[in-house]
């Protein structure tokens, strides 16, 4: 059986990590999202806010069922040597994130030679959608319908207040 970590602080959740996720179905027998928790970043949500969101999204989508959401502290390495996960999945939009998960991949395989890591290049509508962009669209009561799904559009507007959304159906 092949596990799987999709590991990530989403936040928010996007349409580009919902990408992510099912087209790692296609190789992973079961995928495990682990929320990043680092008490030096500054969130949104909280841990459990973001666990939530993911659930909802990924049981509306239905991609719930060979998948786990977990919370975890530390490393991710060795998150996912605990769950006994031989892929790491990443997300790529540009060279610049190319870069940086190199060098993530690389010392990954120096903790956890076991552990290999994917490389999903975004679908190209999605490149540029990040969880930064969207609070920053938001923040300024921008359109975010097209970055993330409705559930977590609604999520994001009980934070910032009212926000732009369009009627884009589901979750």
């Amino acid at each position: 059986m092949t596990i799987g970590i999709y590991a990530g602080t989403f936040d928010p959740f996007t349409e580009e990590h919902l990408d992510i996720i099912k087209r790692s179905m296609s190789f992973c027998d079961q995928l495990i999202i682990g929320i990043g928790i680092n008490p030096m970043k500054t969130t949104m949500f909280s841990a459990e806010e973001r666990q939530e969101q993911i659930n909802k999204v990924l049981d509306a989508y239905k991609v719930f069922d060979k998948n786990f959401v977990m919370p975890f502290h530390g490393l991710a390495v060795e998150f996912a040597k605990q769950q006994k996960a031989t892929i790491f999945v990443r997300g790529i939009r540009s060279v610049s994130d190319f870069e940086y998960e190199i060098n993530l991949a690389n010392v990954n395989k120096v903790l956890a030679p076991e552990i290999e890591t994917v490389f999903l290049p975004t679908s190209p509508e999605l490149a540029v959608v990040s969880s930064s962009m969207v609070k920053e669209i938001a923040k300024y009561g921008g359109d975010i319908s097209k970055f993330v799904t409705p559930f977590v559009a609604k999520s994001i507007q009980n934070k910032f207040g009212f926000i732009k959304l369009s009627d884009k159906k589901s979750t």
